[in-house]
């Protein structure tokens, strides 16, 4: 069975670090000066309640070609006026301690494939990526396999690309203002760690087999992201990776349900401006429908 993790990534894991900007949406100014977005197509949401603070909630896509990147004043405002901004980690790691937590207790990243997975991973790192079989040992023959899903997936974008999360974290350090991280760098690799070896290993080689393919989702993803089309963006992830689900519950929804108590608790006493990957905030179990379980109010808005 066949395992693709590559867009999921992108959308949902901040450690990988505008034209075609427009939005054809319904929209209607409220008393608040908010514009809201009837059809409910942004990545942008007011969370409002009774015992809270009006916060928003932002979904990211933590890296982007700067065709698609976009980032509006209007947006920046509402982080800059935030009393604490919120992500999945609270600041950059420490790059030390990320490669100890990349790297392998024992052994190398070949016991993970078979000797005819090997031949075909490294005539693809040697013809596609330039990297020779000494490179590769020399490079990654310590590294978890996880390590190789990022080096490929990285060459879906182009050298200037940019990063909603960088940025975000940029303001918050530029205006002094409080960043809070729901999780670890521990945490988020970790995540790899739980799932099987011979699964990864498949990961590794679907994302080699497959990868023109996944280059042009992965594009679409940018294309779609950039003009705010959640009903079409969401299913185009269901669609790519329909085999994800079997640990949606490990990469998202755990998680999910992690991250919202955990909100809620720093809503009460403080404006904050929420910023994850725009994956954990739709549908049944992602943020937007967990929160309103709690009773809060969200509603769509226009970050132009």
């Amino acid at each position: 069975m066949r395992k693709k993790l590559t867009p999921y990534i992108i959308l949902l894991l901040p450690f990988l670090s505008c034209a075609s900007n427009s939005k054809e949406t319904t929209v209607e100014e409220d008393v608040s000066q908010d514009i809201v977005i009837k059809n409910g197509q942004s990545m942008l949401w007011k969370v409002e309640g009774d015992n809270i603070e009006t916060s928003y909630l932002f979904g990211t896509m933590h890296m982007i070609n700067e065709e698609y990147y976009h980032f509006s004043d209007n947006l920046t405002k509402r982080i800059e006026d935030s009393d604490a901004i919120i992500m999945e980690v609270g600041g950059m790691p420490n790059p030390l301690k990320t490669f100890q937590l990349m790297s392998l207790d024992t052994g190398t990243v070949h016991s993970y494939f078979t000797k005819e997975q090997l031949v075909e991973l490294l005539a693809f790192m040697d013809q596609e990526l330039g990297i020779s079989p000494q490179e590769f040992d020399q490079t990654y023959g310590a590294m978890k396999p996880f390590f190789l899903m990022q080096t490929i997936s990285q060459n879906f974008f182009e050298p200037t690309a940019k990063s909603y999360d960088l940025t975000i974290m940029s303001i918050a350090g530029e205006k002094d203002i409080p960043l809070i991280g729901m999780e670890t760098i521990e945490e988020q690799l970790g995540f790899f760690d739980e799932v099987p070896a011979d699964k990864m290993a498949e990961m590794v080689l679907v994302s080699v087999r497959d990868y023109e393919k996944e280059a042009k989702s992965t594009e679409k993803l940018m294309e779609l992201y950039s003009k705010e089309k959640v009903d079409k963006l969401m299913p185009l992830l269901n669609k790519q990776s329909p085999e994800i689900m079997e640990f949606a519950d490990l990469f998202l929804f755990d998680r999910n349900r992690a991250w919202a108590p955990k909100i809620e608790i720093e809503m009460k006493d403080k404006s904050c401006f929420v910023a994850v990957g725009a994956g954990h905030l739709f549908g049944e179990d992602g943020l937007i429908d967990l929160l309103e379980k709690k009773g809060y109010t969200l509603t769509a808005i226009s970050s132009e």
